[in-house]
């Protein structure tokens, strides 16, 4: 074997390593989403920068009263990453959220995720359905 083909071989093996685990993290963040659906209207939505490692994502639950009742981020820089909760927007409304204004022990990527949350959470209110 040359140096050539095991060095792509490499490449390849640990490519495929990285896909399996961004996969298991994808599912493992669907679940805990799924697990707030239990809270409210859960709407999940991205902030930060990707290529910097500050993205996040933030999944809501949202009551009938417009106050967010659970809410979950996920950020990090690997694959290993898990959801935790994220216990500032806990009790806070959506208008709040729609707004500029610093919430507490929240980040300004997880700030931008929850702003955009809340925006697809209303756009999806807002939306008419055709009966069929």
């Amino acid at each position: 074997m040359s140096a050539g083909f095991v060095i792509i071989a490499a490449l390849v093996a640990g490519w495929l390593v990285q896909i399996f685990f961004t996969y298991r993290q994808s599912m493992a963040f669907n679940d805990d989403v799924r697990r707030l659906r239990k809270s409210g209207t859960v709407s999940v939505g991205v902030g930060g920068n990707r290529y910097k490692g500050r993205r996040s994502f933030v999944g809501i639950a949202v009551d009938e009263a417009g106050v967010v009742r659970d809410a979950i981020t996920l950020s990090g820089l690997t694959t290993f990453a898990r959801a935790r909760p994220l216990p500032g927007l806990f009790d806070v409304k959506v208008s709040v959220l729609r707004g500029d204004r610093d919430i507490p022990h929240v980040s300004s990527s997880q700030r931008v995720a929850a702003r955009q949350a809340v925006e697809l959470y209303d756009a999806a209110r807002t939306t008419v359905r055709a009966s069929v």
